[in-house]
């Protein structure tokens, strides 16, 4: 069937259709190379070809439609733009001559010709320039190929930037953008920043969307004291859509060449990464040591009541953290924390078996290895009365003497009364604890066999208070809650049994509260206290908590003699612990927050931490910060430091930290990095100035020469190239590389 007028002529034929897939990118999109302005033709058939042009001759011999002047050419979303165009309807085949606009709605193309050849359903476009519609890619092209799977360009460039002399591109012999695979491949390419060829590729394969796909990732510069010149180069693995890896040699000039895999893995119930680092040998090491680390974290939902969780991370030695740094543990770590765990829930059972294992870095007495510990807990009962019942079966290894082991057994029945109304809420606590120990240990004073018997007594209770009130022209709700706490326990001697899984608790305001004192059951702590305390909040009409104060106190009635490795943990009648912490949000951007822990025996603060910070937005924060913490390793610590990150325009950032130790007079920790980035491209410097933590050196109670402490210091520079596949992390990620990290200031225990 033909169709044609001499004002809109329409042809039914069949054309090529030339899908690209576009990248997703956030970069502004440049002016479009094909600007339709007209209406499509008309609603045409699938696969009919419909022409609109000025004049229209048609051949009847031949076959061959000539049209000339406006000529348009549309098929399904395809629109062909040029002044003069041959189709001929034996072949099906287009030549169009003279300026020519191609637009698919995948790509566009603007060349000198344009040829489609039906019978291998392909198109040839000379001196083209293209681009890619979503994401804006492009480019030129001596000569472009268009086909249903994909574009091939011969002498061609290929960038995402959209400013008219690109901050860089690709320049190859032949560029293929496929997309079925969402990926375009280059043979004999240059990458060029700035028209300045920076290296030769005889392959590069690249992605042109967000979906993941195999490939090299762009390399990290760095240098430091300690490694000297460093060198990454990771290739990332697309395994399968739930499974990737990536391998990532690591060159560094003083210690030699690193092998890094990560690999993940993910599906309807578990998620799985495994990491494993290794260095053959040291060369800065005067003895041939190899290095490693081993990381690994699964998580697994069988059902709604199963499920199992491990974790842990390993090191060859106690400085391969300080030498090399991890994403997994920071340098300031003093240990690895590793354990396996199931756990079974029901409505009125909870049972975990979890194998537990620290390791200790520097020359400090090792945990005991627990293997394993089966737990135990049923509860039942109603709005007021409860009955639960917790039991626990354990198994306890020293690590470094395979002579040193102890089995442990505990049952523990509680009885709990509460009452809870909108004014006020109580709890009455009464329990037994019965423990039975089976040790063998080279310490004569631990027993072979011990029983342990404690009942315990708990009453607790709470008032809540609200009131209206203005303040400063505005209207807040002020809530007060005092609480009371009553806590007994009888002393017994408990120095013959070993110390497996036991520490003291930090004794923060809501730890003051706590039923014990200690971790773990080898010490119950003896008790006859009161601790008082209240908290009080300030909301404003957005229910938001602009201010929350609370203050708590123990109070002893007789001395707590139960104590753990030393008499540290000793605590003498008429003394009280305070804990307090205050909570003020000044505005939408300031806030301030403090903490302190002050032992009312000794008269001095056990920790306290102080910090102001303004924070514009997720990414613009300013903090200042001070700490302390007495006999933390036998060693008092004070410290004050400052940390941020801002963008000072929409291209540059810069984020930093500095800490101070205010006792020995000198900066252990001081980072300082700069990134400029636009929609192209993006660099990142960075240098850092930090303590030198040896440990493998390292004696307990002989801390290095005060005043003359060994740094480490370096710096790194990272090009991220938007467009080819690598991602861009801010400066803010960048502060949990240096040696304390950000925190959010509201807990002691960060």
């Amino acid at each position: 069937m033909t169709h044609f007028k001499t004002s809109a002529g329409l042809i039914l034929i069949g054309l090529i259709s030339t899908p690209v897939m576009a990248q997703s990118y956030t970069c502004a999109i440049p002016e479009q190379l094909v600007t339709v302005v007209s209406e499509p033709i008309a609603d045409l058939p699938l696969n009919a070809i419909g022409v609109r042009a000025d004049r229209a001759v048609l051949q009847e011999t031949s076959g061959i439609a000539s049209f000339y002047g406006n000529v348009e050419v549309q098929r399904n979303n395809q629109r062909l733009f040029t002044e003069q165009a041959e189709i001929n309807q034996q072949s099906g085949s287009i030549e169009a001559s003279g300026a020519t606009s191609f637009n698919d709605g995948f790509v566009q193309v603007v060349s000198e010709d344009f040829r489609l050849a039906s019978a291998s359903d392909s198109a040839q476009l000379s001196q083209a320039r293209y681009q890619l519609s979503e994401n804006g890619a492009r480019g030129k092209a001596d000569l472009l190929e268009l086909s249903p799977s994909q574009v091939a360009l011969y002498g061609s460039s290929f960038t995402t930037c959209p400013d008219p002399v690109p901050a860089w591109q690709l320049s190859a012999s032949e560029i293929t953008i496929s997309e079925d695979e969402a990926r375009g491949e280059a043979w004999h390419a240059r990458f060029e920043m700035f028209g300045v060829p920076v290296f030769y590729l005889p392959y590069i394969s690249f992605p042109t969307t967000d979906a993941r796909k195999s490939g090299l990732l762009f390399p990290t510069f760095r240098s430091s004291s300690k490694n000297g010149a460093e060198f990454e180069l990771p290739y990332y693995f697309n395994i399968a859509p739930n499974m990737d890896a990536t391998v990532t040699p690591r060159y560094m000039a003083e210690r030699g060449l690193q092998g890094q895999v990560e690999f993940r893995y993910m599906d309807t119930i578990r998620e799985t990464q495994l990491n494993f680092e290794y260095l053959p040998e040291d060369r800065s090491l005067e003895t041939d040591t190899s290095r490693f680390l081993w990381h690994v974290d699964h998580q697994v939902n069988w059902d709604e009541n199963w499920r199992g969780y491990i974790n842990g991370t390993g090191i060859s030695d106690d400085d391969y953290l300080n030498d090399f740094g991890s994403e997994f543990a920071s340098r300031a770590d003093t240990q690895l924390y590793r354990h396996l765990q199931v756990d079974y829930f029901s409505d009125d059972w909870h049972t975990q078996i979890r194998a537990e294992d620290i390791d200790v870095l520097g020359p400090y007495r090792s945990p005991y290895r627990s293997m394993p510990v089966i737990s135990t807990r049923y509860e039942q009962g109603d709005n007021r009365f409860t009955y639960s019942v917790y039991s626990e079966l354990a198994h306890f290894r020293n690590q470094n003497d395979s002579t040193d082991y102890a089995s442990r057994m505990h049952l523990q029945p509680t009885l709990n009364y509460s009452v809870e109304k909108p004014a006020y809420d109580w709890l009455a606590e009464v329990g037994y604890s019965f423990t039975y120990y089976n040790q063998t240990s080279p310490d004569p004073t631990v027993a072979a066999s011990v029983k342990r018997s404690l009942p315990n007594l708990r009453w607790r209770g709470r008032l809540n208070f609200e009131r209206e009130l203005d303040w400063g022209g505005d209207s807040y709700r002020q809530t007060l809650q005092p609480q009371v706490q009553y806590l007994y326990v009888p002393y017994t001697d408990q120095s013959d049994i070993g110390i497996y899984d036991t520490t003291l608790m930090q004794e923060d305001y809501n730890g003051l509260f706590r039923a014990r004192r200690f971790t773990g059951l080898d010490r119950i702590a003896d008790a006859n206290q009161v601790t008082i305390g209240a908290t009080t909040s300030f909301l404003n009409d957005k229910a938001e908590e602009v201010l929350r104060f609370s203050l708590a106190n123990i109070q002893y009635f007789e001395d707590s003699e139960t104590q753990l490795f030393n008499g540290n943990t000793e605590v003498a009648t008429g003394s009280a612990d305070f804990a307090g912490e205050l909570s003020f949000r000044i505005n939408d951007r300031w806030s301030f927050n403090s903490a302190i822990q002050y032992d009312g025996e000794l008269n001095r603060t056990q920790k306290s931490q102080t910090a102001v910070e303004y924070r514009k937005d997720h990414q613009n924060l300013i903090q200042i910060n001070h700490r302390t913490a007495t006999n933390l390793l036998d060693e008092d610590i004070e410290q004050i430091g400052m940390q941020g990150a801002w963008n000072v325009s929409p291209q540059w950032q810069v984020a930093g930290n500095w800490y101070y130790d205010l006792n020995n007079s000198f900066t252990n920790d001081a980072m300082l990095g700069v990134q400029y980035s636009n929609c192209c491209w993006a660099v990142q410097i960075s240098g850092y100035r930090r303590i030198n933590r040896n440990l493998e050196a390292f004696q307990p109670n002989q801390m290095q020469v005060i005043g003359q402490p060994e740094f480490d210091n370096g710096v790194s520079v990272q090009f991220i190239i938007k467009g080819l596949g690598s991602s861009n992390r801010g400066l803010l990620d960048m502060l949990e590389q240096s040696l304390f990290g950000y925190r959010r200031p509201f807990y002691l225990s960060n």
